[in-house]
């Protein structure tokens, strides 16, 4: 699903497909601010690293926005299962992974090094994966649209049939279904 279903989606989340309530410019940035979100990612796997002992840092690997673990293969052959190291023997600074001396004494020179982590989605170019994911950025748009619209009313004292108190009240269902979707997402503790 792209930034144009999202929003069409949306639309109809909102039931303001004829643009009543809000302007196209007004939904399409409260979907950007959905997408920008820091949990619509996508998680990678990279293997193009291969560890040296007489090499403490490593450029982080393009497409790897925040890396969350680093695993070895037991025989560095990749047809085994590999196994996370422990974070106690690296971390990252900036865009470089760093290797404490420790990590000389544990992991083989010459093993590939298979890095997890996550690559931060665009919603210029990418697409959300999961039913989860996209629910969510559905979600987290029309919440950003009401509190747009809260935001409308109390600057522009609007009289209408919509009190402040009702406002208010969508925003809570939209944040408690923003609250639902986001513990659905995996969970997974980051290194950086």
């Amino acid at each position: 699903m792209n930034f144009a279903d999202t929003l069409e989606q949306m639309n109809i989340e909102l039931g303001d497909t004829n643009n009543v309530t809000f302007s196209v410019e007004e939904k399409t940035r409260a979907l950007q601010k959905a997408w920008n979100d820091s949990s619509v990612v996508k998680v990678e796997w990279d293997s193009s690293l291969t560890f040296t002992t007489d090499t403490y840092q490593y450029s982080k690997p393009s497409g790897i926005d925040t890396v969350k673990d680093i695993y070895l293969s037991p025989t560095n052959s990749g047809v085994d299962f590999p196994e996370p190291i422990s974070s106690d023997l690296w971390e990252v600074v900036e865009d470089k992974i760093q290797f404490s001396p420790l990590a000389n004494r544990i992991i083989p020179n010459g093993n590939t090094l298979y890095i997890k982590g996550n690559n931060k989605l665009d919603y210029t170019s990418d697409t959300l994966g999961t039913t989860n994911l996209q629910e969510y950025v559905i979600a987290l748009g029309g919440y950003n649209t009401l509190t747009l619209l809260g935001f409308k009313k109390a600057n522009l004292f609007l009289k209408n049939d919509t009190s402040m108190s009702e406002l208010i009240a969508l925003r809570r269902e939209f944040k408690q279904d923003i609250k639902e979707y986001r513990t659905r997402l995996p969970k997974e503790y980051e290194g950086a």
